[in-house]
């Protein structure tokens, strides 16, 4: 049996790191997490696997919370539509100072009461965080963050032009040097049917969607039971009972764009040309500049394939050897 004297400062007990570079590592750790500080520490002479760094960041103590004037809180997903937290962050230090299960009133509203000092609250428009600001600090003020004073706006907007498309259509079409035409060509069959006059998927889902939840409203059930009967997340459930009619969410199903749209009109040519390699036409596009991913490439040339879509509106376009070669 080997016994040894352990070197304040030098050494410790069952330890492969020094005090000195444990610090160090630590350091590394907290300031650029586990790849990048991986990479740094090995440039350093420190070399260390990610997840010894990680290890590092899990066992560093956190920081006493303290007193806190003004925080915000939100929710977020621990597991989309399924799982959800609420996280509360100190805008003064910037830095997260809890989180707690789920995203109702009682948790929040008991941190709060245990933090009497709270002087200001940053929330978003959900209920239960007004009824827990309310609750558990009454004496202090409630504000909107710009993010969401923003995004409700944008929604304000887009649903009062949904409610309005058909208004919105006619008073384009009427302004001066568009000749009686609109600047946008309508989609076929007024946008809900495909060319062959069948209802679209997304149609037929909104439809069903928007009958279910209105059906379930009227005989007085509750969004959050609505949301569990239907497998729905609360905030798609919310959309549905508040929208003003299917008309304004068909709108929405029906008209969004996607990276694809700009260069719909050069694939629609080039596979009438009789190029239907996706693989090879996914490639002349992104030398046009297109940012997405291959598979939405690859769904659109399958659909021109099976002949379920019109060809967009045309414009035009490039060689493809010029695209490719830049000659």
């Amino acid at each position: 049996m080997t016994f040894a004297e352990q070197v304040e400062g030098l050494t410790g007990p069952h330890a492969r790191y020094t005090p000195l570079l444990w610090k160090l590592l630590t350091s590394v750790a907290v300031s650029m997490a586990a790849r990048a500080g991986a990479r740094l520490a090995a440039r350093l002479g420190m070399p260390a696997a990610k997840h010894t760094l990680l290890r590092l960041v899990r066992s560093h103590p956190e920081p006493p919370v303290g007193r806190v004037r003004a925080v915000a809180v939100d929710d977020f997903a621990l597991r989309k539509g399924d799982v959800y937290a609420t996280i509360v962050v100190d805008l003064e230090a910037r830095r997260p100072v809890e989180v707690l299960p789920g995203r109702e009133a009682g948790p929040v509203a008991a941190w709060l009461t245990a933090h009497p000092e709270v002087e200001i609250v940053t929330r978003d428009r959900a209920r239960a965080y007004a009824e827990a600001a309310r609750t558990g600090a009454p004496q202090a003020r409630q504000v909107v963050d710009r993010w969401h004073v923003w995004n409700n706006l944008t929604e304000a907007v887009e649903k009062m032009v949904g409610a309005h498309h058909g208004c919105v259509k006619q008073a384009d079409a009427e302004l001066p040097g568009n000749r009686g035409e609109l600047a946008v060509p309508p989609e076929p069959s007024d946008g809900y049917l495909d060319v062959n006059g069948r209802e679209r998927a997304s149609v037929a889902r909104t439809t069903r969607r928007y009958t279910e939840v209105q059906e379930l409203v009227a005989r007085g059930r509750s969004l959050k039971s609505i949301s569990r009967d239907l497998n729905l997340d609360y905030y798609v459930v919310r959309r549905y009972a508040r929208a003003a009619g299917l008309e304004e969410l068909l709108v929405v199903a029906t008209h969004r764009t996607t990276l694809l749209d700009a260069h719909k009109p050069y694939l629609y040519e080039r596979f009438s040309q009789g190029c239907h390699k996706a693989s090879l036409l996914f490639r002349e596009i992104r030398a046009q500049g297109y940012q997405g991913s291959a598979s939405p490439v690859d769904r659109y040339i399958r659909l021109l394939r099976k002949g379920s879509i019109a060809p967009p509106p045309a414009k035009p376009t490039p060689n493809p050897a010029r695209s490719l070669h830049g000659s």
